[in-house]
């Protein structure tokens, strides 16, 4: 059986199905009845959030990875005037395992031996796992030397539920032989997020990194798995 996806087509099937049966209702009222069906509170918002199932754009020089990618949609809102990238889980009855990024990785020479910032806003709507900004700092030969996705953060951390727009901030060092820096957005779970305003900058010493990832070990620690101690 092929069931109609398109909200509009949805009501003018049941209209003509209820006049069948001797129910005279108004194109209006079929369409807030499937906006029922759909799950949304009314038409004005079915109508808005329905539009986005068409392919996005992507902003030049960012890609989208992940986990699970395929379960969702990333790219431009056409819907907004603000310059807002979205990243939002498919509707096609799969159970979403995983997240997708919109993120770009760049040469971190220009960096090395400093302290960077990453700031941006993000913004999320009925999201029931999680919306988070994130940085990675690769080396030559290996990846992750630095990280932090703010999961960790009792607070300032990852938006989840419906949250308005919402500044967060990481903190890293680049240290001297890293090669790359990467960063993004990133959802994981349904609902949508949003990102706007990016911004990387090298800031003093003194600012504390956010990551709770130590450095890396120079060699071989705690072999015999002692306890951390506990500050008095």
């Amino acid at each position: 059986m092929n069931i109609a996806r398109d909200p509009k087509t949805m009501a003018k099937s049941l209209r003509a199905d209820l006049t069948s049966h001797g129910y005279d209702l108004t194109h209006s009222q079929c369409l807030e009845i499937v906006a029922h069906q759909l799950g949304y509170d009314d038409w004005n918002t079915a109508s808005a959030k329905s539009g986005r199932s068409q392919k996005l754009q992507l902003p030049e020089d960012w890609f989208v990875a992940g986990s699970a990618p395929h379960d969702y949609h990333a790219g431009i809102d056409p819907n907004r005037r603000d310059n807002a990238a979205t990243i939002y889980a498919k509707r096609d009855g799969r159970q979403i395992v995983g997240f997708a990024t919109l993120m770009q990785s760049f040469d971190a020479s220009a960096y090395l031996g400093n302290r960077v910032r990453l700031s941006a806003d993000i913004s999320c709507a009925d999201t029931d796992g999680f919306a988070t900004i994130w940085m990675r700092v690769d080396g030559v030969d290996r990846g992750g030397i630095r990280f932090d996705n703010t999961l960790s953060r009792d607070r300032n951390g990852p938006l989840s539920g419906t949250q308005g727009w919402t500044q967060r901030v990481i903190d890293l060092d680049v240290p001297e032989d890293a090669e790359k820096i990467a960063f993004g957005f990133m959802l994981e779970g349904k609902g949508q997020c949003w990102c706007r305003g990016f911004q990387i900058d090298v800031v003093d010493n003194a600012v504390p990194v956010t990551s709770d990832k130590p450095a890396q070990l120079q060699s071989p620690s705690n072999l015999d798995f002692a306890p951390k101690e506990q500050s008095a």
